[in-house]
């Protein structure tokens, strides 16, 4: 009889112990790259996001940062991403001659008590504009 018991005891506490871990949920982060150019003509920075993860590339925030000499990265200007990835961001002026960079901000997805879906924070490469 105390084998009886002890194995039903030894049962529940396993059978908890993969209850609670189930309850705890994940979280799912995804990878994400942005490309930024310069268009002298039009006096435009563009680019494109792009992630295996699809919802990771629409509706995405972009912010093109300036390097500057200080080492501070002021926001030179913002777009959102169109259903394919796509941004471009008009400065009010002629940029500067200096080096830029686009930046992707995060993005979550899904967030509950189970779930946690996020896209990861992108940064191109550096754009030098003369």
């Amino acid at each position: 009889m105390k084998r009886v018991g002890a194995s039903i005891l030894a049962t529940v506490a396993l059978m908890s112990v993969v209850f609670v871990a189930g309850a705890a949920g994940h979280t799912a982060r995804y990878d994400s790259t942005v490309t930024a150019k310069f268009d002298k003509q039009a006096s435009t920075f563009d680019g494109t996001v792009d992630s295996v993860k699809p919802p990771c590339k629409t509706n995405r925030t972009v912010k093109l940062r300036l390097r500057a000499t200080d080492g501070s990265t002021p926001v030179v200007g913002t777009d959102v991403t169109d259903s394919l990835g796509a941004w471009v961001i008009a400065p009010t002026s002629a940029p500067a001659a200096g080096t830029y960079f686009a930046e992707a901000a995060k993005k979550v997805l899904r967030k509950n008590s189970k779930h946690r879906h996020i896209c990861r924070v992108a940064v191109s490469k550096d754009v030098n504009v003369k």
